[in-house]
């Protein structure tokens, strides 16, 4: 629809313009049935990072008066010619410093990742989790290269569109006066949870915190995106004193857990080399249950009478037999499965199988003298129930208070989720698969990560985590920072970004186990006895996303800048590598990260060989312009993935703008 208003604008005939905008209006209130919401398009992100060159896409850099999207036509005396994209008004000069370049939705962009931090608390560990400052749907097209399908649980807590200031789209704010407000938010989410189905497992699970505002409209969207997944609801009581409201005071809000349909993936608190005493007569009213429908399930069970031990069975007595309890052999004592009000009810087991476990010690009389039967399991699971009501799910409790400690009695961060909702909702979906991979790409405060740190401790799991938040700051501190000359892209604009303010100094605090001041962090974490002050052994890597020119890349010109992509995609084992100011060696075989680059393919027959000696490297780059050559290196090789580049990185983000339109 806004695309159709702008065509409006642009016809010069008043009275055929009024007209035609009429019939649009007119068309635009009728009843609509479904999720019917538009598809707005472009939304840009800033590259502050690429330089202006003739031909490429830029807006201002304070872009809150002047939106538009602008091609350079000429660049010189520090002087840029533009024209508006798709506007046949006449070119504009601008000054360099005004604008930025920007990336489109679509358009093919060639990211890599820029070191900016990193923590270590387990140096003795190869786990190390990641948090990529970016916009976040560039950083699931560079997660898609990266780990399509390799993903276990998703977890994000999205803007919730209340109308409050307290989102971006198209490098504005979004409030509640825009009259596309909804269509907007469902546009943002739908591109971005595309990309997020493609980096799921076959088992893996998406979790999406939302409220009522948006509830109703996501779950259209999810059912839409993910016709092959179930979506259950649980209601979490986040904030039990309840919100100001005229009339019904919220203490809700929801979490929607997608699982791939028919596989059982969710499960609860888990309990291991547990014995179970059940009563062995079986309950109910279904007919299975009674004599009458289950007849070789209705005998005699024989008990000791001095040592009331299980000894035997008696007979089988047919539908129609009588049965006297008081015809026992001598110093035995026969239970029948009756009822006290006299319902003939039947056994768990059939005879034979009854025989089997009083041989096994598996029947057994409980001290009221009835019969039970021992369950002995290796493991159970907790249901895990819809509605989520305990204390510890209290945002304010463990969320606010929380994040108030670790900045030294100051808060950075508006409505984080409790650190205790976020940990069940990645437990209860990893339970069995402690090696998981977690993103979280709304990642805010980083809740996230320190739920995985704190699983990870308490069942000694080794999931990793990778956070991706943007650095916008505040609308208040924005306006702060304009008036003092600052924009975007500034070490003061960007110094106080949600990224570096508030996610990676909460990582590194709650690593390591102290507030912002270095002060070490007061009492242990609930239900356990982990003093925070402790901290977690665990390690994370702090990356800005940048974007490289593609003919650098094929030229061998940006090896370094993307070492760090190749390190993520190997598995993230390790401390990220670097050269520094090395020069580029003709091969790379990093040990401690577990994988190897050949750079130059003439130094092949020593790669292979080194590769020999160190048979735990199994993911290789192999850098080669000819595809004959990469498939005789691959065959030459004994490892289990190899990877082409730089056609393999450049072949994957030149479709994606065929691929993330479809």
């Amino acid at each position: 629809m806004a695309a159709l208003n702008d065509l409006i604008n642009q016809i010069t005939d008043t009275e055929l313009r009024d007209r035609i905008q009429c019939e649009v209006d007119r068309l635009a209130k009728q009843k609509k049935f479904g999720l019917v919401f538009e598809e707005h398009l472009p939304e840009c992100t800033p590259l502050y990072d690429m330089p202006v060159k003739t031909g490429c896409q830029v807006m201002m850099r304070d872009s809150k008066e002047d939106k538009a999207v602008y091609t350079v036509l000429r660049l010189e005396d520090g002087q840029v010619t533009c024209t508006r994209k798709g506007s046949k008004e006449e070119p504009v000069i601008f000054s360099v410093s005004d604008i930025v370049r920007v990336a489109e939705f679509g358009e093919p962009i060639y990211p890599y990742l820029k070191p900016l931090d990193a923590v270590c608390n387990a140096p003795d560990s190869n786990l190390w989790h990641a948090l990529i400052e970016a916009d976040n749907y560039h950083a699931l097209q560079l997660l898609e290269y990266l780990y399509a399908g390799k993903v276990d649980c998703i977890y994000i807590d999205p803007p919730y569109n209340t109308g409050a200031r307290d989102w971006k789209y198209n490098n504005d704010y979004v409030d509640g006066n825009d009259s596309y407000r909804h269509s907007k938010w469902l546009s943002m989410m739908q591109k971005r949870l595309k990309i997020a189905k493609k980096l799921l497992t076959s088992t893996g699970v998406l979790i999406i915190a939302i409220d009522d505002y948006e509830v109703s409209h996501l779950s259209l969207l999810l059912e839409e995106i993910f016709p092959e997944y179930d979506i259950s609801t649980v209601i979490v009581n986040h904030h039990p004193q309840g919100g100001a409201a005229d009339n019904i005071s919220r203490t809700h809000e929801y979490a929607l857990f997608l699982t791939p349909t028919g596989v059982k993936v969710i499960k609860g608190n888990k309990t291991e080399n547990l014995e179970e005493s059940w009563s062995l007569t079986r309950g109910g009213t279904d007919i299975r249950n009674l004599r009458a429908g289950r007849p070789n399930s209705f005998y005699a069970v024989y008990v000791d009478e001095r040592s009331r031990k299980v000894v035997g069975v008696g007979p089988h007595l047919n539908v129609d037999t009588t049965y006297d309890p008081a015809k026992a052999p001598e110093g035995i004592v026969a239970y029948y499965p009756v009822g006290k009000d006299g319902t003939e009810r039947v056994w768990r087991y059939e005879r034979d199988s009854m025989i089997e476990h009083i041989k096994n010690g598996d029947i057994v009389v409980s001290a009221r003298g009835s019969l039970n039967v021992i369950k002995r399991r290796d493991v159970k699971y907790d249901p895990v129930f819809s509605i989520w009501a305990d204390g510890r799910y209290n945002a304010g409790t463990f969320g606010t208070n929380i994040i108030y400690d670790l900045f030294g009695k100051t808060t950075r961060f508006s409505y984080p989720k409790s650190l205790y909702t976020v940990a069940d909702c990645v437990r209860y979906s990893t339970q069995d698969n402690p090696d998981a991979i977690v993103l979280d790409f709304f990642a805010g405060s980083g809740t996230t990560l320190h739920a995985v740190n704190l699983l990870n401790a308490e069942d000694g799991g080794h999931r990793r985590c990778i956070l991706v938040t943007n650095n916008e700051v505040s609308d208040a501190e924005a306006k702060g920072l304009t008036a003092k000359g600052y924009y975007p892209g500034d070490e003061e604009w960007n110094k106080l970004g949600i990224a570096r303010h508030v996610t990676w100094p909460r990582t590194v605090c709650s690593i390591e186990g102290h507030d912002i001041n270095g002060n070490p962090l007061n009492g242990n974490y609930l239900g356990s006895d982990l003093p925070m002050a402790d901290g977690f052994k665990a390690n994370a890597a702090f990356f800005q996303l940048g974007f490289l020119d593609k003919t650098a890349v094929a030229l061998g010109m940006q090896f370094k800048e993307m070492l760090p992509l190749l390190w993520m995609k190997a598995g993230a084992i390790g401390p990220c590598p670097s050269l520094g100011d090395q020069d580029i060696p003709d091969m790379l075989v990093l040990l401690e990260n577990k994988f190897a680059v050949l750079v130059n393919e003439n130094a092949f027959a020593s790669f292979e060989q080194r590769l020999e000696e160190h048979p735990e490297i199994q993911t290789v780059y192999l850098i080669t312009d000819y595809e004959v050559n990469y498939r005789s290196m691959k065959k030459s090789l004994n490892v289990e993935t190899t990877y082409q580049l730089y056609r393999d990185y450049l072949d994957n983000f030149r479709i994606n703008r065929g691929r993330n339109r479809a």
